[in-house]
């Protein structure tokens, strides 16, 4: 176990009992921060400068696709059901999924990203599966790997009201692959929930991922024309609801399901972009549920959804949600019992930390810059003035602007570069699955 000492960088901790510290240190030893301040010692340890960069918690990207990045750039959150959900799952191999998953994984860490929750609809098989896993591992990055229903098996008979119970290969999957809930990738499941399956189905799913002991994601409040927002409604009816329980989207959430989400300690996931983009591709003019959530009680978590459609990371999602809550605030100012909400840089940067942590339920081991945590930071390289907020530097940052990541303390990026061999297998493992899926098709090859 090796100590690593980040020196001299702003380090903003999000940790209330620390808060931020100008020119402070971070001490790692093995994968764990053993302590935060100024003019830390460590004999022999490897230094890390962060001089005039801001040192913040590794960001989690609460709700992505990562299988898509192998596809990125063939769709967008309005034409996903054509170019994402039909055709292209049917060709993808085992070797499909590595090849992308590996990608979307790296692709996030060299955009800041530490921990993300990977909801893989990919699954046709269980090699296919087995190839998810591999990638995640493979990357370094810390994920959760939720494992959901094939889009590619005959698609409508899982998503449209459908009687088909979650696939029985988890139970391997987590007996076999991800039964250690320490380790750096664990296991979740990706469930349909009421807005696509019976509610019989619905209830023997949660009842499965209970008794494998895995937290649950479900896609909740969608724009009308792919769910049928009735999710709160059933999950309180049948007494699913939970801490265990995490919502991605809801743009079509009411007041009394946020309310009954924080009642039951669940979470909440937007994705900003993806929202705006699927809300007004169907005129129906909706706003990412950040605000909402907010004012009922919730610390919503971010998630960049799509990466098929070459997303911007969370830094872009951090400025969406801002925007989006600034223009639903000039929206509602006139109507009549709604309180615009009013969101700052830092609530933005602690959606994307500190709530994706609470959302994945890693909340005591990642999230914040504290000793006993996890070694997962994220090092900025931006220019601030003493006056300037650091998070409101951070919101101004973009990939090319992420000097260091370390996961578990590891650096996997330095000086601005991806570290390690998977970073240098991963373009050409996309480009051979790029050319094997684009075989008589017409695509060419990104």
């Amino acid at each position: 176990m090796s100590t690593l000492l980040i020196r001299s960088g702003h380090v903003t901790s999000l940790d209330e009992s620390i808060g931020e510290i100008p020119d402070g240190d971070v001490l790692i030893d093995g994968d764990t921060i053993t302590a935060v301040g100024r003019g830390l010692e460590a004999p022999g340890a490897r230094v890390v400068d962060a001089a005039g960069k801001i040192v913040i918690p590794g960001l989690v990207d609460a709700h992505r696709h990562v299988w898509q990045s192998a596809i990125s750039g063939e769709a967008s959150p309005d034409n996903c059901l054509g170019a994402v959900l039909a055709e292209p799952p049917d060709r993808y191999g085992p070797e499909d999924v590595y090849a992308g998953v590996l990608r979307g994984a790296l692709r996030a860490i060299d955009s800041g990203v530490t921990t993300v929750a990977d909801w893989s609809q990919i699954i046709t098989t269980p090699a296919h599966a087995d190839e998810n896993v591999r990638a995640l591992r493979d990357s370094g990055i810390r994920a959760l790997f939720l494992y959901g229903p094939p889009i590619g098996d005959d698609v409508m008979k899982w998503f449209a009201e459908s009687t088909v119970r979650h696939p029985a290969d988890v139970r391997r999957v987590r007996s076999e692959l991800l039964c250690d809930d320490t380790a750096r990738v664990t296991m979740g499941l990706a469930l349909r929930g009421p807005e696509f399956s019976t509610p019989e189905v619905t209830a023997a799913d949660f009842g499965l991922a209970r008794e494998l002991g895995v937290p649950i994601s479900i896609r909740s409040g969608l724009p009308a024309y792919l769910g049928r927002s009735r999710t709160i409604d059933t999950l309180d009816r049948l007494g699913l609801l939970g801490p265990d329980v995490h919502h991605a989207h809801g743009v079509r959430f009411s007041g009394t399901d946020l309310d009954r989400i924080a009642a039951t300690g669940g979470s909440v996931v937007a994705c900003p972009m993806a929202d705006v983009s699927m809300a007004r591709a169907t005129g129906t003019g909706r706003f990412p549920v950040t605000g909402r959530a907010v004012a009922h009680g919730l610390l919503p978590a971010l998630g960049t959804d799509l990466a098929a459609d070459g997303s911007a990371g969370l830094f872009g999602e951090m400025r969406r949600a801002l925007a989006s809550e600034r223009e639903r605030a000039i929206a509602v100012a006139s109507t009549h019992g709604e309180t615009p909400v009013h969101l700052t840089a830092r609530d933005a940067l602690r959606f994307a930390t500190v709530a994706g942590a609470a959302a994945l339920g890693l909340g005591g081991r990642i999230g914040t810059i504290s000793p006993g945590k996890r070694a997962d930071l994220t090092i900025v390289d931006g220019p601030m003035a003493p006056w300037r907020d650091p998070a409101a530097v951070v919101l101004e940052s973009r990939a090319a602007d992420v000097d260091t990541v370390i996961i578990d303390g590891e650096v996997v990026k330095h000086a601005g570069r991806l570290a390690g061999p998977a970073a240098r297998r991963a373009s050409h493992l996309r480009e051979a699955s790029h050319r094997r899926l684009s075989a008589g098709t017409g695509l060419v090859p990104a």
